[in-house]
């Protein structure tokens, strides 16, 4: 990637960052115009499609990220994240565990979290937030921990687990 093309990619970010998506994805399209073997263009392409609404473009723009650049990270928070929104649970679990394998961090974790408490797998979801924690105490984490510690408290016992 040349200088001029890194200088339109943080262009195109600032845009992103302003929520002028027409314009972010106008500067990334002029990029990969010139130049379609950048995977981090093809990345912020899909940020832009996805603020404009455009899903499946967005998809499809974070599929070809990650064939230029499997290791990608950017790219597969992003497709978890949209997958996630769409409610394609078993897919996103999917790409968000290849991001943990991958190096991911205490905010995958808590994201990983989020896709199996929706799932109903909440120990799993537990022992994620656990390590999240581990690795970045915050308050919030406190407080998704106590929700999902409720919720396991307050699943209903199983006819043939109940004492008469």
């Amino acid at each position: 990637m040349n200088s001029k093309e890194k200088v339109l990619i943080h262009r195109g970010m600032d845009k992103v960052k302003q929520k002028d998506f027409p314009v972010a994805l106008e500067i990334f399209e002029r990029v990969l115009a010139a130049n379609p073997d950048i995977p981090e263009a093809w990345n912020n392409k899909g940020v832009a499609l996805y603020g404009l609404g455009r899903i499946e473009e967005a998809n499809e723009s974070y599929d070809r990220c990650l064939a230029l650049d499997p290791e990608n990270l950017d790219a597969m928070r992003n497709k978890g994240f949209l997958l996630r929104n769409q409610r394609k649970l078993e897919e996103a679990l999917q790409v968000y565990d290849s991001v943990l394998q991958k190096g991911g961090d205490a905010y995958d974790m808590e994201s990983t979290a989020a896709v199996l408490t929706a799932l109903g797998r909440l120990e799993e979801a537990l022992n994620c937030l656990y390590l999240a924690r581990e690795a970045m105490p915050l308050d919030r984490l406190e407080d998704e921990i106590g929700m999902i510690q409720e919720m396991i408290s307050n699943r209903e016992v199983p006819d043939s687990e109940k004492k008469e």
